[in-house]
């Protein structure tokens, strides 16, 4: 349950989850057909055949996009083409030109589409109505960009969206917590792993994994020009997460017991309501004082 953010400032649409899953229903996941290199649709979030597009929990909407995509081996592709050209030299005794073979590699394409395998991927689409936040679980921006689009394809008017824009930069302030302990925000603890990466058309780059984030080694480097790309956090000993440089969030990991508070529960349904309540309450909290350590959102942004 989230294990990466992506996170927008969201504008005044929709105005209820209501709202939201009647838009998204116009545009409900088909699987690829033999010739459709690729199908973007909605889901429902909670598995069931038939059932709600949109799930509001504990004040949260939570939808799924699953995106499909068929694809072609170029190799097998180009083996088609020069096996047509060759036949075409053959029988007629011309060369095939270049117009010619660009129409046989599209004509090759969709005869072999029907024997490529499907392959399934979704993003978790997340909105906070009283914060106005857009959050996907993806750390991939081509699948951000999917995820965003099919939104503005149904959405109505008041659709805005920005990323969010803090007034000190993500990396300058993970330069100075690497540099000075002392500065880093109360609740925050520096994990194991970072990266930092220099300037210049072919900058230097470290990489840290699994190894101890001293202060004193973490100058010499910050001191040579090099500043932090991604840095590996904790939050109040519940949330450890990566923070990048774009204000993403990557490998969230609740800690131990705290998926738990939830208690007993006796259906599928029930533990869907536990998870998301308890994971974006948790999450919420984390933007909150992150947001707060990082000078807060530039608004002019």
């Amino acid at each position: 349950m989230f294990k990466n953010l992506t996170c927008y400032r969201l504008g005044d649409w929709p105005q209820s989850a209501t709202e939201l899953d009647a838009a998204l229903q116009t545009q409900p996941f088909t699987p690829c057909s033999a010739t459709q290199a690729k199908s973007v649709g909605w889901a429902p979030p909670r598995g069931h055949e038939h059932g709600a597009l949109v799930e509001a929990v504990d004040g949260q909407w939570i939808a799924q996009l699953v995106i499909e995509t068929k694809a072609v081996p170029a190799d097998a592709i180009r083996r088609r083409v020069d096996e047509e050209a060759a036949r075409i030299e053959k029988e007629s005794g011309r060369p095939v030109g270049r117009k010619e073979r660009k129409d046989m590699k599209d004509d090759a394409l969709l005869a072999l589409l029907p024997q490529a395998f499907p392959r399934r991927t979704t993003v978790t689409v997340w909105i906070d109505p009283q914060r106005r936040l857009l959050l996907l679980d993806t750390a991939s921006a081509p699948r951000a960009d999917i995820a965003t689009s099919a939104l503005s394809d149904i959405s109505g008017a008041g659709w805005h969206l920005a990323p969010l824009i803090t007034r000190t930069e993500p990396r300058t302030a993970m330069g100075a917590w690497l540099a000075d302990e002392d500065a880093l925000p109360a609740g925050f603890a520096i994990g194991m792993e970072c990266e930092l990466k220099g300037s210049g058309d072919e900058p230097a780059s470290v990489r840290f994994a699994r190894h101890p984030l001293h202060a004193d080694d973490m100058r010499q480097h910050i001191n040579t020009g090099k500043l932090p790309v991604s840095l590996a956090l904790g939050w109040q000993e519940r949330v450890s997460f990566s923070l990048t440089r774009q204000l993403q969030l990557k490998k969230i990991r609740f800690d131990e017991g705290v998926m738990q508070d939830a208690g007993d529960v006796e259906s599928a349904d029930e533990r869907f309501d536990a998870d998301i309540a308890i994971a974006t309450g948790e999450l919420s909290a984390l933007l909150d004082a992150l947001l707060e350590a990082l000078g807060g959102e530039q608004q002019d942004a």
